[in-house]
């Protein structure tokens, strides 16, 4: 999905009323019935003690609007008690928003104040201020934002954060810190800046409707990968499918003090479809694996696995593998494989010692560093760029690979610079093992048949969706956790999972 600017999209939603004829009345009702259903799923995992009431604040504008259809909707659908904060009355508000606080059920409390009350297990859900605000917020919206951000509680906020620039991400005076930001048509350039990143949260879109021939006519470098994109993906499977043509994995890691790492990716491959999923470990680790599926081979040296690997459709290399005597020569001669290589954690560290190694590979490969990672690669490399998309974009070119930079909104680089932005994910992947898991999620994709690009894309997607819908919270998921919940999640996005 095209990342556009704030500008582009009024002008798409100008094109979409005056030339598809779509009223601006039925625009705001779909993006406030997309946006409900949004923040109902996105609270699913919430206790109760955190939903006594869903605590609207609204503005004068189309955000505004939005949130009358959104308080409606939850008013019809749930049995949490909703409460509308204004900054005036009904009559004094534009257009379509009026139209639909007229609406509004007479047992909806519209309260116009200065001052908000918030309460313990509050949703607050920001209907505000939109992408046109200019100049220092004015009272009393800038108070509003200064207790919600000052109540730590769970805050929704309506296309973009009150007062953050959408093209820029820096607030424009302060602004709301959201826990998600639903976008309405398509995602703002301000989201997946690093300033913005801070305020936005998780992101999900809205398809209010806006024709695809007007979308097309807008030139964007960025795209963002959202559930839309990740269920095209994600193809049936034959009934005539049997284990070889579901696609084989070889995982290649471990050391006496990483010796979990490997067994991750390997099982995550298992899990995200791979037919045969075979692991190489060295013969001086003790750990056995606990599902039987797993193939499992203990090596003297790592380049024994070379002459096993001819018929592998991924291979994942890097997990706990430390730094073995021979890891340099095995490295290099494995990247003259013509297969598709993962190469991930140590192996990017012995890359980064070692650039040549890249430059004897006849195809593309996948680098998956983490922020370190990423540096040491950079410095390696050497490219001096200042931001994190031309030092992707520089790195993709140099190893013929495509980066995948793992973070918040990680970010995907093709050698050909196609920049993908991955919209899922929470702080609770920020344990250990959670990036070995992804490897062995994108070996898994790429073995069964979609393209390097397309396994990234289904991967990172589930990955971070994995984080934001666990049973254990931000603090108390683990890696392994990751791994049981990876066919779950995909049968959401796809009955072909």
């Amino acid at each position: 999905m095209k990342i556009i600017s704030t500008n582009e999209m009024r002008e798409l939603d100008k094109q979409t009323i005056e030339i598809a004829n779509i009223s601006a009345k039925k625009l705001m009702f779909r993006a406030g019935i997309g946006a409900a259903e949004y923040i109902l799923d996105f609270i699913k995992s919430y206790h109760s003690n955190h939903k006594k009431r869903f605590v609207l604040l609204t503005g004068k504008g189309n955000n505004g609007g939005d949130a009358f259809v959104i308080a409606q909707y939850l008013y019809e659908k749930t049995d949490i008690p909703v409460v509308i904060f204004a900054i005036c009355a009904t009559e004094n508000l534009k257009d379509n928003a009026k139209y639909y606080a007229n609406n509004l059920s007479k047992n909806i409390p519209y309260k116009v104040c200065d001052k908000i009350d918030l309460l313990k297990g509050d949703i607050i859900i920001d209907g505000l201020l939109g992408t046109g605000i200019k100049g220092k917020l004015k009272p009393p919206i800038n108070t509003w934002v200064d207790t919600v951000n000052k109540k730590q509680l769970p805050v929704i906020a309506l296309d973009i954060p009150s007062g953050l620039d959408g093209d820029t991400g820096f607030p424009i005076d302060s602004a709301l810190i959201a826990d998600l930001t639903i976008s309405m048509g398509l995602p703002k350039y301000g989201y997946f800046t690093d300033a913005g990143s801070k305020y936005c949260g998780t992101l999900r879109n809205v398809d209010i409707g806006i024709p695809q021939n007007f979308i097309d006519d807008v030139k964007s470098d960025l795209t963002a990968i959202y559930d839309c994109d990740v269920c095209n993906e994600i193809t049936r499977i034959s009934n005539k499918s049997h284990k070889y043509n579901r696609g084989s994995v070889t995982v290649i890691g471990g050391s006496e003090l990483y010796q979990g790492a490997p067994f991750l990716s390997a099982k995550a491959a298992l899990r995200s479809g791979a037919g045969i999923v075979s692991l190489f470990v060295p013969k001086s680790i003790s750990k056995e694996s606990n599902i039987d599926a797993l193939i499992v081979r203990k090596v003297e040296r790592f380049s024994e696995t070379l002459s096993s690997l001819d018929k592998q459709n991924a291979i994942v290399v890097g997990p706990g593998m430390g730094k073995e005597s021979d890891s340099v020569d095995f490295l290099t001669k494995l990247a003259q494989l013509a297969k598709p290589i993962i190469f991930d954690a140590d192996a990017l560290n012995i890359i980064s010692e070692n650039p040549h190694i890249l430059k004897t590979r006849k195809c593309s490969s996948i680098l998956t560093p983490h922020s370190g990672e990423f540096e040491r690669l950079l410095k390696a490399f050497k490219i001096k760029k200042d931001d994190r998309i031309s030092q992707a974009k520089e790195l993709a070119t140099a190893t013929n690979s495509i980066i995948v930079l793992k973070g918040h909104c990680s970010l995907i680089v093709t050698p050909n610079c196609e920049v993908c932005i991955n919209t899922t994910g929470s702080p609770a992947l920020a344990t250990a093992g959670s990036g070995d898991v992804l490897a062995g999620m994108i070996g898994g994709y790429l073995a069964q048949g979609n393209s390097p690009l397309a396994a990234i894309k289904i991967a990172v997607f589930i990955h971070g969706l994995i984080s934001e819908q666990s049973q254990f919270g931000v603090r108390g998921l683990i890696a392994d956790d990751i791994i049981d919940d990876i066919p779950k999640i995909a049968k959401k996005l796809s009955p072909f999972a």
